[in-house]
């Protein structure tokens, strides 16, 4: 009983954490353009608005910064299949790229990058991301 009650704690606690990621832009230092993640739930492509506000911040940040290019690193975790989580990843990279252009942003000046599977059989969320890179 007393376990279930400290998992069920520190399932609440990786929520919490995840809405205050995606609610921000991670820091980065003077000389690097900010990473922009965008977190998916497992199994899926959708954007919650959550995530399509993170895509438009970084949208606005690349017109205001002159960005010269975006990359899309789409991610998905070791959940699955290999080849799922591939086609995963490729679906989720196309759907940012998609709002990314839906944001102003000229899809010729975005490269993705569908990494796949990663981690270990782990379903976190940090597994099931997709990083916006800005490119000076």
């Amino acid at each position: 009983m007393v376990s279930c009650l400290w998992r069920l704690i520190f399932l609440l606690s990786m929520f919490a954490a995840v809405g205050a990621a995606n609610a921000q832009t991670p820091t980065t230092s003077n000389s690097e353009l900010p990473r922009f993640l965008v977190y998916f739930d497992e199994f899926s492509a959708n954007l919650s608005a959550e995530a399509k506000s993170v895509i438009a911040d970084a949208a606005k940040r690349a017109k205001e910064t002159g960005a010269k290019g975006i990359v899309v690193q789409a991610r998905a975790s070791a959940t699955g299949t290999a080849e799922t989580n591939k086609y995963l990843a490729q679906t989720r990279s196309s759907i940012v790229t998609d709002q990314l252009e839906e944001d102003g942003i000229a899809r010729t000046l975005i490269r993705q990058e569908p990494i796949g599977q990663t981690g270990s059989s782990d379903p976190t969320v940090y597994n099931r991301r997709v990083d916006i890179i800005l490119q000076r």
